[in-house]
């Protein structure tokens, strides 16, 4: 039950008891049930509920928000929330039955049913007709060989490595005390020995005290450097390109375009480090540091036309020697169309972020979430400071003039107007000014022609060079006290380290060297390789694939806007077609400055959005737990959107809902089959039947297909693989770190089966989704849902587990070796062995995954291309230590982007930890012969991944595989992400998805 979280926590309380008391009121006055006189339609008007409830007044759920990031589920008290639930639960069972007028609620329920295939037919316009019984043939995947000895006009694709290593580590601490101890002799008279002794003394202590100063900056060097390495690596990757540009193209604009951007690029480094006071902006009520922002990796990223490090492929470390190495991917951003606005170039879409006449400028700086308007407001101010230090200019003259323009001296005077604190407005004639230079000036000509020389570089066949850099990363000593008295008193450090990345002006990376200035320093490679891929000896495998939709019954859920031209469609389409449950609402709701200027504040808002996930999931909740067990078996729930807003301008009750609605199928995933698909009205015709057919092909990814080989490639043996997806959220915390083992994460899972047939073709199938919510102490011990996952599974025939988490790098540099650092938090030793407890013959590999993209030098026919040599993958991520392997690529066949600028393919690139990490919990025997040894077993589990890529795949032509078929498990697009809202008070998260969970855990007594 709920109080398993109560483990003496320090969290603050949440209290939804107002908030609760006026949902039940309402629902006490109001039915919000309505069914149809031919009973095919049931409506549920959650939304009248919702903005009554909002526009009362109701206590904030958290009495002090002091400190708070997150709250969630820590109850006040656990029984008054348990007893507001199950009563707002019966009240919403009374009215339904009232409104059934003596009808049974499972024959009602069983009679919103439908046999999917009563479905199939074309998908040709707005509905739920799919061509289920079409096979899918002539899929294929084709092997590739990495050979570093072939000719690189032979290759097919390549691939830009970027390896970064750092050394010395462990001697990272000894210097730092050595040049501390140098720095004390220096500022005392050789007569002050006492106090000398005192200073060492102190400087002991420091060393020891976890808390110190000292313990604190290697702390902020273990965990802010690698940004600046990144960095670095990119500019260094721009000058390898420049140095390797064929004679002829060195006469060309673009190549003093490529020159200007590596000097101005540096320039910015320059000009940073000269800053030794807050280098802080403001606008639309948001507050950036310059200097904090652009000592991050990806601070280039938003540039036109740039390196984009992509793909965390390894990381390794020798603690022996003190040397950790990183394995990134690198490709190039040129200046592509940007689908989501009407396909404008990157450099067009991003001055239109600054432009505070665009349409979406304004829209976004209205969004209902702070979080939101401030994500934005933040992109608009460093665009301001990137784009002006890249592509400001004179009007245009000698075009080598560019190379002596000074950037900074100009962006002092904008600097003082961003700074000053004034008027929004004010600063949003600057945007427009710096626009109409841009405009004036022809910077877009200046990028497409750096574009033209990129592009053209890139696609030579012939293999470049391994750049090899040396450089160091240096601690100044100007960050030491220079006062002799201070200093006596063990106050080494001119800056209070507490206050965190303030002190990043004094970490740099520097060329090799002497230098008297620098108080530490350790040394540094950066490697960048023109890794080539050939095709290889070995036949295509061939398959197809067909749906099995055999006895599966379904229960349509419509999510309407109650308007015009949405409305229409409804009518139109679906109303009178199907049977199926209604969720209408206003699609206004949440937009600031509508027609009706009632516009929600944030508590009014957040009350809106809890009221409508609360009520959603009970209505539902009731509704299908009255389904027949046999119903329920094969109960697939189509949910289907309608949205007017568009991709630049959405409407943010439709965002709202289709967040919602995705959220409701992964939770309702653990006992129902369900998915949750949009579509836009305002589609022009010419498009129109292509996205309905996609949209449509998305919505049934989830049901299950059988693949079948159609070649000799081979046989498959084994008979039963369970894919485990794990990835968690947190719901309750604290900002600072004192209590950061007391927060509250959810822990958010799927499972995934694979069985082979008796006629021998493989059946792929979701089986359910499972989630619960831990205190972070006991989360990577033994938490009880997957633990009985595992249990479960085994008990239904399953032995071999393919247990997939996303690769937990760190990026820090493990200068401080705490025991965190050492957590393989999902892959712990202690998970692996509480899910093979009493288990005698379970197999569990532990699998990471990440994504990276190559280049294609020819045209790729195939669907999908692979590499599982273990000792080729070396050539892309070898670990000294032997500690990770990579065991197999996967890559689309389908190029990213639109026809001539399809220039990268994605790549998949799974990784395992050897037994050596699980001494005497698994055999490390074992992880080799099934993912790193040629082998029966792995051949079959490695086509079995590639099924399971395909069955995820979301487009009905050309289908290939799914790039990452972890995405709603896992990242920026997964329920965890699409669960966090802002709360009463905006600036601390709510956590739908850790809530929800309660509540089943209180309504289901199957929990």
């Amino acid at each position: 039950m709920v109080n398993e979280l109560r483990e003496g926590d320090n969290l603050t309380p949440v209290d939804y008891s107002s908030l609760l008391e006026e949902i039940l009121n309402k629902l006490l006055e109001k039915n919000l049930f309505k069914i149809s006189s031919n009973n095919q339609v049931l409506e549920i008007n959650i939304d009248e509920i919702a903005v009554f409830v909002a526009r009362k007044k109701v206590e904030n759920p958290i009495s002090d928000t002091r400190f708070v990031r997150s709250a969630t589920i820590n109850f006040a008290s656990e029984e008054n929330f348990c007893n507001k639930i199950r009563e707002i639960k019966d009240c919403l069972e009374k009215y339904f039955n009232s409104a059934l007028q003596e009808k049974k609620l499972v024959n009602f329920i069983e009679g919103l049913t439908t046999n999917l295939e009563s479905f199939r037919g074309p998908a040709n316009q707005l509905g739920l007709s799919y061509p289920f019984n079409e096979v899918y043939p002539e899929l294929q995947t084709q092997e590739l060989i990495l050979d570093s000895h072939k000719n690189g006009s032979d290759s097919i694709l390549k691939f830009a490595k970027l390896t970064i290593t750092v050394e010395n580590t462990k001697n990272f601490l000894p210097q730092l005390e050595e040049g501390i101890e140098n720095h004390i002799a220096d500022y005392f008279e050789t007569d002050d020995q006492e106090q000398i002794q005192d200073a060492y003394g102190f400087l002991k202590r420091e060393i020891n005290e976890d808390s110190s100063s000292l313990n604190v900056l290697q702390r902020l060097v273990d965990q802010e450097t690698l940004g600046k390495l990144k960095r670095e690596a990119i500019i260094i990757y721009l000058e390898h390109i420049a140095q390797n540009v064929d004679d002829k193209n060195r006469k060309t604009k673009g190549f003093i375009y490529l020159q200007d951007l590596i000097r101005r690029l540096r320039l910015i480094e320059e000009y940073l480090d000269e800053q030794t006071d807050d280098f802080e902006v403001y606008y639309a009520g948001v507050t950036v540091n310059y200097k904090d922002v652009f000592a991050r990796g990806e601070a280039f990223d938003s540039l036109p036309i740039i390196p984009i490090i992509e793909g965390n492929l390894g990381e390794s470390r020798d603690q022996e020697r003190g040397k950790v190495q990183f394995t990134l991917g690198l490709k190039l951003k040129l200046n592509g169309k940007v689908q989501k606005d009407k396909g404008k170039t990157s450099f067009q879409y991003n001055l239109d972020i600054i432009n505070p006449d665009n349409s979406e400028h304004q829209a976004k700086l209205t969004d209902p979430d702070i979080q939101n308007r401030e994500s934005f407001a933040r992109k608009v101010l460093i665009r301001v400071f990137l784009y002006y230090f890249i592509f400001a200019c004179n009007p245009p003259s000698a075009i080598d003039d560019e190379l002596n323009y000074d950037p900074g001296l100009k962006f002092d005077k904008v600097f003082i107007q961003l700074k000053a604190d004034q008027s929004d407005d004010g600063k949003r004639d600057l945007f427009r000014r710096i626009i109409k230079g841009f405009n004036k000036y022809s910077v877009q000509e200046k990028v497409s022609s750096l574009r033209e020389l990129l592009i053209n570089f890139i696609n030579k066949k012939g293999k470049l060079p391994v750049c090899n850099e040396e450089r160091v990363i240096s601690i100044s000593r100007e960050i030491l006290n220079k006062d002799s008295d201070s200093i006596s008193t063990g106050n080494f450090f001119q800056e209070d380290l507490s206050q965190g990345k303030k002190i990043l002006k004094y970490i740099s990376i520097d060329n090799t060297g002497v230098n008297y200035h620098t108080l530490c320093q350790l040394p540094v490679n950066i490697k960048i390789e023109d890794i080539r891929y050939f095709e290889g000896n070995s036949t295509q495998k061939k398959f197809e694939f067909k749906y099995d939709i055999k006895g599966i019954k379904a229960l349509p859920v419509f999510w309407i806007p109650n308007t015009n031209p949405c409305l229409d469609k409804y009518k139109m389409y679906f109303e009178k077609k199907y049977k199926h449950i209604l969720f209408s609402y206003d699609n206004q709701r949440l937009n600031q400055n509508t027609r009706n200027q009632e516009n929600l504040n944030s508590t009014q808002i957040f009350v809106y959005r809890l009221t409508w996930i609360l009520l959603s999931y009970l209505c539902l909740f009731i509704l299908l737990e009255e389904c027949r067990e046999e119903t329920k078996e094969l109960l697939f729930i189509p949910m289907v959107r309608l949205h007017q807003g568009t991709l630049e301008n959405p409407f943010h009750a439709e965002k709202f809902l289709a967040n919602l609605s995705k959220l409701l199928c992964h939770i309702l995933s653990q006992k129902y089959r369900c998915n949750s698909q949009g579509f836009r009205v305002q589609m022009n015709n010419q498009r129109q039947n292509f996205k309905i057919k996609n949209g449509l092909h998305s919505l049934y990814s989830v049901l299950s297909k059988k693949f079948k080989l159609t070649d000799n490639s081979g046989f498959l043996n084994m008979e039963k693989l369970a894919i485990i997806i794990v990835s968690s959220r947190e719901s309750d915390a604290k900002r600072d770190n004192a209590n950061s083992k007391d927060r509250i994460v959810t822990l958010i899972g799927e499972v995934i089966s694979v069985e082979r047939l008796e006629d021998g073709s493989v059946k792929i199938q979701p089986l359910r989704t499972f989630d619960n919510n831990y205190p972070l102490r006991s989360m990577y011990r033994e938490p009880p849902i997957l633990i009985e996952t595992v249990k479960d599974l085994y008990s239904q025939g399953y032995q071999n587990f393919l247990y997939v988490a996303q690769a937990t790098y760190t990026s820090t540099l493990h200068i401080t070796q705490q025991e965190e650092d050492e957590k393989l938090y999902f892959m712990s030793p202690t998970i692996i062995k509480a899910m093979k407890q009493g288990k005698k013959n379970i197999k569990i590999y532990p699998v990471f995954y990440d994504k990276y993209y190559v280049h294609s030098l020819k045209s790729i026919k195939t669907n999908s291309l692979y590499i599982q040599d273990t000792r080729q993958l070396m050539n892309i991520a070898k670990d000294s230590s032997q500690e990770a392997v990579v065991f197999f690529n996967l890559f689309n066949g389908i190029s990213v982007g639109r026809n001539n600028e399809r220039f990268y393919n994605g790549v998949i690139s799974y990784s395992t930890l050897l037994g050596k990490f699980y001494p005497g919990v698994m055999d490390d025997a074992d992880i080799r012969e099934a993912l790193v040894l040629d082998s029966q077993l792995k051949n079959d589990i490695l086509q079995y991944l590639t099924f399971f890529h395909f069955s995820r795949f979301e487009r009905q032509t050309r289908v290939s595989l799914k790039l990452d078929p972890y995405e709603n498990i896992i990242g920026d697009e997964g329920v965890g992400a699409l669960s966090i809202l802002p709360h009463v008070t905006e600036k601390i998260n709510f956590n739908g998805l850790a809530f929800l969970i309660e509540v089943s855990k209180i309504v289901d007594i199957d929990f």
